[in-house]
């Protein structure tokens, strides 16, 4: 039998696996500090947002959450610094919709560069390591596979992180648009994004352990609407990228270092 909490929940068109993590919890607030996945509760704040001050603050979050994911790379005016700098620049003082798009549109065209890397190592390397001899795993055929391989995560970590700034400044443009039109961004906006597919793997290359994918759906696959696609899409590909970095662990460390950083910067938020 459903628990309260889990009820309104589903109410809310909650993934079903939080609803069904939920169960053990009395409330929203002991669920919240609880809960270690970065998605569940950027979903959870964008989800129950009733003001334009909290999803500026959820936007804010997701920029952080990006620069976090950068952090160590190159970044300069990289398309991923414009959009989490106009994403930032929004939820202080409200960048136009138009930076907000061009901003967006450059980290895709980013991450579609590559995409198209990745697609090319990943073959590069797939079909250099089945020519390589087995019996001298130092040849130079190994050696040039191993090189593919290394550009391949490259690649799709860039196309990750990218992603993910794409993501965040596309939820502060559907933040825009409801302050603009005062439509609602939170609870019963309409669903009608679809995920963005991360480029697949060669099978190879996958048996390598390559980095955490991100973009699956859940069971209840709308997860709500525009905005709370938008915010989620945005927390997956940035963990994706921290869970692949070397410091990970494989542990869950990046997932739980984020989780901890949100619930710093947003409070629980509250059924209306």
């Amino acid at each position: 039998m459903a628990t309260e909490l889990q009820e309104r929940l589903t109410g809310l068109s909650a993934p079903g696996q939080l609803v069904e993590w939920a169960r053990p919890f009395p409330d929203l607030e002991s669920c919240w500090h609880a809960c270690r996945s970065p998605e569940f509760l950027l979903w959870l704040s964008a989800r129950l947002c009733t003001t334009a001050q909290e999803r500026r603050a959820v936007v804010a979050c997701l920029a952080e959450l990006t620069r976090l994911a950068e952090k160590g790379r190159q970044r300069g005016d990289s398309p991923v610094d414009a959009a989490a700098s106009t994403a930032e620049a929004w939820a202080r003082t409200g960048a136009s919709l138009e930076d907000l798009l061009a901003a967006e549109r450059a980290a895709l065209d980013l991450a579609d560069g590559a995409a198209t890397r990745a697609a090319e190592e990943g073959a590069r390397a797939r079909m250099l390591l089945r020519s390589a001899p087995r019996s001298r795993p130092a040849s130079f055929t190994s050696s040039r596979a191993l090189g593919a391989l290394a550009r391949w995560r490259e690649a799709t970590r860039t196309q990750r992180l990218a992603l993910a700034a794409a993501s965040a400044v596309g939820a502060a443009a559907e933040a825009a648009r409801a302050e603009g039109t005062g439509a609602s961004a939170g609870p019963g906006a309409p669903a009608d994004t679809e995920a963005t597919e991360d480029t697949e793997a060669p099978e190879d290359i996958r048996a390598t352990g390559g980095t955490r994918g991100t973009g699956s759906r859940d069971d209840q696959d709308s997860w709500a609407g525009t905005w709370e696609a938008r915010v989620r899409e945005s927390a997956e590909y940035a963990v994706g990228v921290l869970a692949g970095s070397h410091s990970d662990g494989g542990d869950g460390r990046s997932a739980r270092k984020a989780a901890r950083l949100i619930r710093r910067r947003l409070p629980c938020p509250r059924f209306a």
